[in-house]
């Protein structure tokens, strides 16, 4: 979906709400999906060349969790402030000021925000970066690749890595 921002000059402010059904996000992640509905609400408003864009998305997100590979439903809501530059009115020597508050930038070209892109990189920011079915996740046994949240695994004490070694033997003298 393409905001068109000719709006923006005739009106101070632009609000949006838009419901994207499941399977209609372009969502381009191979390991995870997105499993409900997607909400998101915007506004917009213009400040010189800038716009700001606050906005925020509901949905959920199926994904495999890192260490047990058991599928994880992570709901996501989160909100964003952006500022959205025309690419065209940018020099690659523009020299660009941050303010504290001003960190997140967006851009856009021929005077339309592309939604979809804008959704899905919200998303991906709003994941956590471990993905854990849950706080204490256990994870795989690396021998017999036995989830262990389900079941006690039953292999023999593990072949200590050669670089651990000396560790290992100070642990034993220790006890």
């Amino acid at each position: 979906m393409l905001i068109d921002l000719a709006e923006l000059q005739k009106k101070e402010e632009i609000q949006l709400a838009h419901l994207y059904p499941i399977n209609t996000l372009d969502w381009q992640d191979d390991e995870s999906k997105i499993v409900s509905d997607c909400s998101v609400t915007l506004t917009l408003r213009r400040r010189g060349r800038e716009i700001d864009l606050r906005g925020q998305v509901e949905t959920d997100v199926e994904t495999f969790c890192d260490r047990c590979l058991v599928e994880v439903k992570i709901p996501v809501h989160t909100i964003f402030n952006l500022i959205c530059l025309s690419i065209v009115n940018l020099s690659k020597t523009d020299e660009i000021i941050l303010e504290k508050n001003e960190l997140d930038f967006h851009f856009y070209e021929n005077n339309q925000i592309n939604l979809d892109d804008l959704v899905c990189e919200q998303i991906q920011l709003a994941l956590p970066m471990s993905k854990l079915c849950q706080e204490n996740c256990q994870g795989l046994c690396s021998d017999c690749k036995q989830n262990r949240n389900l079941n006690a695994c039953n292999c023999p004490n593990k072949s200590v890595d050669l670089r651990w070694q000396a560790l290992t033997d100070l642990k034993k003298k220790l006890q």
